[in-house]
Order: C-alpha cells, then sequence, then structure tokens
C-alpha cells in the first residue's frame, strides 16, 4: 500500500466515526425493539433455537422484558447491563471478567 492509500483510507476512517458513534447510539435502539417488540421472522429464528445477546442495556429494560417477554427468555442473553446508583450514577455490570 502506497502512502496515498494510506492517507486516503485513513482519511476515510476519520470521516466515518460520527457514523459510527451514530449507530452505537442507534444500537440500543434496535436492541430494545427486538427485545421487546420482535419482528414475526425474529421470533420464528428464536423458535429455531437462536439466542441473541443484548450488550448494553439499561436494567430497567431487561426488567420490563423478564416481566413481559417471559416466554421467550431461553433466547436472551444479556451482558453489560447498565445499572443506576442512588447517587445517578451509571456503570455497567463487568460479570464476565
Amino acid at each position: 500500500m502506497n502512502i496515498q492509500s494510506k492517507t486516503r483510507c485513513r482519511a476515510s476512517l476519520f470521516l466515518m466515526l460520527p457514523l459510527l458513534q451514530a449507530q452505537s447510539a442507534s444500537a440500543e435502539g434496535f436492541q430494545e425493539r427486538r427485545l421487546l417488540a420482535p419482528t414475526a421472522a425474529e421470533e420464528r429464528m428464536e423458535r429455531q433455537g437462536r439466542v441473541h445477546i443484548y450488550d448494553g442495556l439499561h436494567e430497567e429494560t431487561v426488567d420490563r422484558a423478564m416481566d413481559t417477554q417471559f416466554d421467550r427468555v431461553q433466547n436472551m442473553m444479556f451482558v453489560g447491563t447498565r445499572y443506576t446508583t442512588e447517587t445517578g450514577e451509571v456503570y455497567a455490570d463487568n460479570d464476565c471478567d
């Protein structure tokens, strides 16, 4: 790879950063939608044994899913769950260490 190609590659990555950050923010919305209101196709995949890993959701969302989607729990895995302390500090569960 020549210097011009490397420069273009770095510039492209730099320009994509805001897009990647926006995708990260929308990922939680996608996960919450899938968790609480799955499409027919997503439910079909779960019945066939697919497990979806939900990463970084807030504990309130996980609790709501446990209460309203109990029949689908066997197809859910939660990692990096975020909790809020009494002081308002948010921290992520790190049980996988």
